[in-house]
């Protein structure tokens, strides 16, 4: 007889396996069958890549699902974003460092794929959820009817005889495969093509070894060599190389590009990615001489969208079989952490018959706003990577915004209460407009930049404005009140912020007209240009907001970035 379950998941990759133990730590009795094409064991280290998480993820993977205690013992801690940017054919010590000296709670993590997922395979048949292996999904179909079971056709193991399972609930989790994305019609491409190569390396390949021991200031101002553990960003016109630790011995390496500024035929196979590193990253070409590679993947044109995630015909698409976000920011666990959970709640009420369209409908436009906006902010950020400061103010920018803005949603489940979030985020909108400002002012920053700023080493997290916004905000159990109270602190931090940015901005590209903007004089944050013609007629000088002092935040960042404004220039203003 055909076999019935509440929900078939139909591959058990991250996204489906994190799914299959939230569901059952939500609902303990309910049925699952998971269905995947590979058998255990599965490869470590050489498996999939998504090795790095973010706060908001960790959170999902550590609280939400009940894993703390494995991630401790078992992954390490990630030592935050690391950027290196400027000069990639000098010397290494050289170069313009964005990271942390020490380790911040809470903890994120740098994951091995293969030991996570044969970690959960394993977790998940102790809770009872039914695990085929060895399977290949011939076709997954829909009901036709409200009230009738989907089903699911497949072959097990070397036996090509279809075999069918029934499930009320039925989840894509197939990854780039996208059974119901294509059977659907619903793929959604970005316009701008990404592409990656990646590949891991046998022990440690680490970018302290990348410098001379002599150069003392450099290793001593990230102590103990713990560089390793930071998710290595090494940035140049339109690319980035990362750099990542494994638990179980190895280390990834990945080349990310705009393929406008790199076509992916130029490094496509690992022969010609060694000699476009040569080129563009000779430091990592000249180490990887000394430690070959274990394997060799590639993904063209890997982010894209959906026109639909989750149905109320009880159907859903989670992880990378739904929409892929760019992976610069390491947003892929925070997306199937916010996708997993509103597939949990839209389940339970399900089954409390309390599940409506408007819930629904809800969910779609939450998730795929959320990877459209993640993916766009990114790809603007790749035009940043060439000049050291304006990287810099973005990168700050970007990551005050998820910490006060993404981090309250998963910490305190906002987004699983969309009245209790509109409550919080009252305000927002202003936000929005604020950040939209902002993506224009980066943009020409870039273009009139001159230059006149630099630094050699930010530890973001010693910047108290930065430390206090993050501390505050990844904090879970909290008041509704304490969110909304946070939530306006955080605006009125952003709108300080971006006039100390614009401040800068003018020093770097029009010193002369500093004379107009006095330390004390407080503005219009969201009418910031580097127009001077739109000024008067954006409203620059006529805030509609109480002055608050800027000095403390500007001193705070004066000391991590120096200005080469000359003598003659600043005697003019």
């Amino acid at each position: 007889m055909t076999k019935i379950y509440d929900v078939a998941i139909c591959g058990s990759g991250l996204a489906g396996l994190t799914l299959a133990r939230q569901l059952k730590l939500k609902m303990p009795d309910i049925s699952i069958v998971m269905l995947d094409r590979l058998a255990r064991p599965l490869p470590e280290a050489g498996f999939k890549v998504g090795e790095s998480t973010v706060e908001v993820g960790a959170f999902y993977l550590s609280q939400v699902l009940q894993l703390t205690d494995y991630f401790e013992a078992h992954h390490f801690h990630k030592l935050g974003f690391r950027y290196f940017l400027g000069d990639t054919t000098g010397p290494f010590h050289q170069r313009p460092e964005i990271g942390l000296s020490e380790f911040h709670q809470p903890n994120s993590y740098q994951v091995d794929r293969g030991l996570l997922e044969n970690d959960l395979r394993q977790f998940n048949e102790e809770a009872g959820i039914e695990l085929l292996e060895g399977c290949l999904i011939k076709d997954i179909k829909l009901a036709s009817e409200s009230e009738q079971l989907h089903e699911v056709i497949y072959t097990h193991g070397s036996d090509k005889t279809n075999r069918t399972i029934q499930a009320r609930w039925i989840v894509d989790s197939t990854g780039r495969r996208r059974i119901l994305q294509k059977k659907l019609n619903l793929c959604k491409p970005f316009e701008t093509n990404f592409s990656a190569v990646w590949f891991r390396v046998e022990g440690r390949f680490d970018v302290d070894d990348f410098v001379p021991q002599t150069e003392r200031e450099w290793h001593e101002r990230v102590p103990n060599q713990i560089r390793y553990f930071s998710t290595n960003h090494l940035c140049g016109e339109g690319y980035w190389v990362w750099i990542i630790p494994l638990s179980t011995g190895f280390t990834s390496l990945g080349i990310v590009t705009n393929e406008d500024v790199h076509p992916f035929s130029t490094y496509h196979t690992y022969e010609k990615a060694f000699q476009w590193l040569e080129k563009y990253e000779p430091a990592v070409a000249n180490q990887l001489r000394k430690q070959q590679p274990v394997d060799f993947m590639k993904l063209p044109e890997y982010t894209y969208s959906s026109e639909q995630i989750f149905s109320s015909d009880r159907w859903a698409c989670v992880g990378v079989a739904g929409v892929f976000a760019d992976p610069f920011y390491s947003p892929g666990t925070d997306l199937i952490g916010f996708g997993n959970s509103l597939i949990t709640q839209m389940v339970e009420l399900d089954r409390q018959g309390q599940l409506t369209p408007k819930i629904v409908d809800e969910a779609n436009r939450f998730l795929i706003s959320y990877n459209e906006s993640v993916t766009a902010n990114i790809h603007a950020t790749y035009l940043c990577f060439g000049n050291q400061t304006v990287m810099s103010m973005k990168f700050l920018w970007d990551v005050l915004s998820a910490w006060a803005f993404s981090a309250p949603l998963m910490f305190n489940s906002l987004f699983l209460e969309p009245s209790k979030r509109a409550k919080v985020r009252k305000g927002t909108g202003q936000f929005f407009l604020l950040s939209n400002r902002m993506s224009q002012f980066f943009r020409d920053w870039i273009a009139k930049s001159q230059r006149r700023a630099s630094f050699e080493f930010i530890d973001y997290l010693t910047i108290p404005f930065v430390s206090e916004l993050r501390t505050r905000n990844l904090k879970a159990d909290k008041t509704e009140q304490e969110l909304i109270d946070d939530h306006i602190a955080s605006i009125e931090r952003f709108e300080e912020f971006v006039q100390v940015i614009f401040r800068f901005a003018i020093e770097d590209t029009m010193p002369e007209q500093l004379a107009k903007f006095p330390p004390d004089l407080w503005l219009n944050a969201w009418a910031i240009s580097l127009d001077p013609e739109r000024w008067e007629a954006d409203g620059l000088f006529r805030p509609t907001t109480q002055p608050r002092d800027l000095r403390p935040m500007t001193e705070q960042l004066r000391k991590q970035i120096r200005f080469n404004t000359t003598v003659k220039e600043l005697a003019a203003v």
